[in-house]
């Protein structure tokens, strides 16, 4: 998985993680966040490389389709541009560390 694939992921499933199943959520943790391969899971889990397989890719697809249902991602990229946009123009060095705070959180 290349490197923006795999932070869309990380993104879509930081919003969306807790709506799949515990399977999937649970799949989907340590690919994304532990960077366990199929294969260390199958062995882990005593099971199959294609089951995981199969958990991850139906894991994506529901984190897509939520996101077009729902937007939240999106919704908060387009916040943090703007967001950054605003810390480039101010002048006033408070407001910018105030804007890069923020920033943070999101």
């Amino acid at each position: 998985m290349q490197i923006d694939e795999l932070t869309k992921f990380i993104k879509l499933f930081d919003e969306y993680g807790k709506l799949l199943s515990d399977k999937q959520y649970e799949v989907m943790d340590k690919f994304l966040n532990l960077d366990i391969s199929e294969s260390e899971m199958a062995e882990l889990e005593n099971g199959s490389r294609q089951a995981i397989h199969d958990a991850i890719t139906k894991a994506k697809k529901q984190l897509l389709e939520f996101e077009s249902k729902c937007g939240f991602v999106e919704q908060k990229q387009a916040l943090v541009l703007q967001l950054k946009s605003l810390c480039e123009k101010t002048t006033d060095s408070a407001t910018k560390v105030e804007l890069e705070k923020i920033i943070t959180k999101i």
